[in-house]
């Protein structure tokens, strides 16, 4: 797969994002992509289990997701399977010689952003920007194209030990590294690589080990009161809304803990029907973050306290779901060294930086405790974007020459 056919990938999948566990056509597309190349293709249940997710999607999202992805062009069997089974897909190679058998993330789902028209945004400008009120906000479409690409230069077997690519889905939010991991998908792994490209960095720099990431819990509280008529009986009414409005605040105002980084946040609060009706139902999903596994467990136990006080203030009940989690993590020296010694072979040493510190969460972190109870290694490579708005931005697009710097020092660091 050449440079122009790496860009023609993401571009494509940037142009069709598919949110957690619905990356069909995308996942339809990676096998489609790697039939012939690798040694072993597993995908569906071998590959993930959907069983230890919550708030997996029901089979009508799932099959409404199937139809647009043929629609869009993906094989109506692969399709079909994936809506049933599940999108994650591992992918393995097999080298020429005995060595380390290698796991390497690449991350597939998109985030429910409508992605910017404005003429200056480059997927806008050349014709590739999404319009299904999805958007890969995140680089996920680059780090999918990735992930093909490099199976293709491996296709040789020119490498010791194993290469197992691991496509996941649902990132965002962290549930699908802990479905993967489920199926046995890190078993076996020695040294663990997850990669991510953007990060505010200069595109095209590489970072042998991302320091930073953050434990997370993701919640989701439902509150369950009692309809009434907001003027004539509102005495009758248990507000839910009221309810779930003090939990935001009380969740907003958790304090933080001296010595770490935690972060807070309310992300969706929806409730009600109509302005005369006392709210019955109300739903809101938050998050919390720690540098610390501890601290971050007691933000948690104390959101829970929130919204418990909170319904108890207006007599409705409530429950709190725990829908996603991740771990904190740090890179392994070791590996560091593996990935910073292959990017100055491959980049020279203007572009290459040990390490870079993030504010954020990522469930690679999962992959990397699992495969470290197993004393294996693990890092989290970044890539420099260039990106000319934050992640998560409606404008967030990605320099796509840094693709191929990092296919190159993956490829370099498998090699040895």
């Amino acid at each position: 797969m050449n440079e122009r056919e790496l860009v023609a990938l993401r571009r494509d999948l940037h142009a069709h994002p598919e949110p957690a566990f619905l990356e069909i056509r995308t996942a339809a597309l990676v096998l489609r992509r790697l039939a012939g190349v690798c040694d072993t293709l597993l995908t569906g249940r071998a590959a993930m289990r959907a069983d230890v997710v919550a708030g997996y999607p029901g089979q009508a999202a799932r099959e409404r997701a199937a139809a647009e992805a043929v629609a869009a062009g993906a094989d109506p069997g692969a399709a079909a399977l994936l809506a049933r089974e599940g999108t994650a897909i591992v992918a393995e190679l097999a080298g020429h010689r005995p060595g380390p058998v290698w796991g390497l993330r690449f991350d597939m789902d998109a985030l429910p952003v409508a992605e910017s028209a404005e003429p200056g945004h480059p997927p806008a400008a050349h014709g590739f920007r999404s319009a299904n009120g999805a958007m890969h906000a995140c680089a996920h479409d680059a780090h999918t194209a990735i992930g093909v690409a490099l199976a293709h230069r491996l296709a040789d077997r020119r490498f010791p030990g194993r290469v197992r690519l691991l496509f996941q889905p649902a990132e965002e939010g962290a549930r699908g590294a802990e479905a993967m991991i489920a199926a046995g998908a890190a078993e076996g792994v020695e040294r663990l690589v997850g990669l991510h490209l953007g990060n505010d960095l200069p595109a095209g720099v590489v970072v042998g080990g991302a320091l930073g990431l953050l434990a997370t819990v993701k919640l989701r509280a439902s509150f369950h009161g009692v309809a009434a008529h907001a003027g004539s009986a509102p005495h009758l009414g248990r507000d839910a809304l009221a309810a779930a409005a003090v939990a935001t605040l009380r969740l907003l105002a958790l304090p933080p803990f001296p010595g770490t980084r935690t972060r807070v946040n309310v992300g969706t609060l929806r409730a009600g029907e109509a302005a005369n009706v006392v709210p019955a139902e109300a739903e809101l999903t938050c998050e919390v973050r720690a540098d610390d596994e501890d601290v971050a467990a007691e933000l948690e136990r104390r959101a829970r306290a929130a919204v418990a006080g909170a319904a108890a203030m207006y007599e409705v009940g409530a429950e709190v779901r725990r829908t996603g989690r991740s771990c904190a993590m740090v890179p392994d020296d070791a590996l560091v060294d593996a990935v910073v010694r292959a990017a100055l072979r491959r980049c020279g040493p203007g572009r290459v930086r040990r390490h870079h510190t993030l504010s954020a969460s990522d469930d690679v972190s999962l992959w990397a405790r699992e495969v470290r109870g197993r004393g294996g290694l693990a890092t989290f490579v970044l890539v420099g974007g260039g990106n000319p708005a934050p992640h998560h931005h409606p404008r967030f697009d990605v320099d796509e020459d840094a693709m191929t710097v990092a296919v190159d020092v993956l490829e370099e660091l498998v090699r040895g």
